[in-house]
């Protein structure tokens, strides 16, 4: 009879998902959101994954159900067998006599285990469907979240123009130890200079770090790296460089292929080849990974 009235559930809640047209949900949803277009957005890609889902999932669950009620004799003595085992496992004795106090914590440990293990799958599910709108069915290291778009340009450039194997010093304004995580397996060095050691950035730069200049380095501390690569970047006032702009060709066609040919650089991105052993010679980078 349990059986029979999910069956009757499942079916009805299949038909209504499967009726009612998805762009109503959408508005729904959005009826609810906060009044301004990124939660608008927000709202209708979430409701949209929310609604194929229950589209796959509630005939799957339909079909299961269907079959346990064809099967029922032998589901009946699955469950039964089941619960006897359960039971004859989670009991604990000692000295040949059962232990009911042990044994009913122990139970309610495995119920509480099991109860958790749900509830974070739940969680999960759920967490996954809000970030639906952003990540679809991208990785983090394609998105990559809260960073500005400047920097997922240079990232992908790195990724680009770089060997996987390849060493990177990089010379910047910002603190980006983050960049380590998206170009793996890169090893990638960041000199800090000493004014901005503890020092907290502020967003777009409304804290400007004191950076070094590649010009500022000794010849030992690069040489004592031994990069492949060396990786001026700078977005701060204090240091762009309007006439060096453009100085990195092979950086400005990255970027016209993504934005079109009218692309205007408004911060400084170079990448340089380092030749071994002379840290005053550097070359631009020849293409190792795309067409630029």
């Amino acid at each position: 009879m349990i059986l029979m009235l999910l069956v009757a559930i499942s079916v009805a809640a299949t038909f209504f998902v499967w009726v009612m047209p998805t762009e109503a949900v959408q508005s729904w949803m959005m009826q609810r959101a906060d009044a301004n277009s990124y939660a608008y957005y927000a709202a209708s890609e979430q409701a949209e994954a929310m609604w194929i889902s229950a589209r796959i999932l509630f005939p799957i669950l339909s079909l299961f159900l269907v079959a346990g009620v064809y099967f029922s004799e032998a589901v009946s003595e699955f469950l039964i067998e089941s619960v006897a085992v359960f039971f004859e496992q989670t009991s604990i004795r000692q000295k040949g006599k059962n232990d009911s106090s042990r044994t009913i914590l122990f139970r309610l440990f495995l119920l509480g285990w099991f109860s958790l293990g749900l509830f974070h799958f739940a969680a999960g599910l759920w967490k996954r469907i809000e970030d639906w709108p952003w990540y679809h069915f991208s990785s983090g290291a394609e998105i990559m979240p809260n960073i500005s778009d400047s920097n997922r340009d240079v990232i992908r450039y790195l990724k680009e123009m770089t060997e996987e194997d390849s060493r990177i010093l990089i010379l910047s304004d910002q603190k980006l130890f983050f960049l380590s995580y998206y170009l793996l397996p890169r090893r990638l060095f960041h000199v800090i200079h000493p004014e901005s050691e503890f020092v907290i950035p502020k967003a777009n730069q409304e804290r400007q770090l004191t950076a070094y200049r590649f010009e500022e380095l000794d010849a030992k501390t690069v040489s004592k790296i031994s990069p492949d690569y060396i990786l001026e970047y700078y977005e701060g006032a204090r240091y762009l460089e309007k006439d060096k702009f453009r100085a990195d060709p092979y950086w400005i066609q990255f970027q016209q292929r993504r934005y079109g040919p009218n692309y205007k650089p408004t911060y400084n991105v170079r990448l340089r080849k380092y030749i071994s052993g002379n840290a005053k010679r550097l070359q631009f980078n020849t293409v190792s990974g795309g067409d630029s």
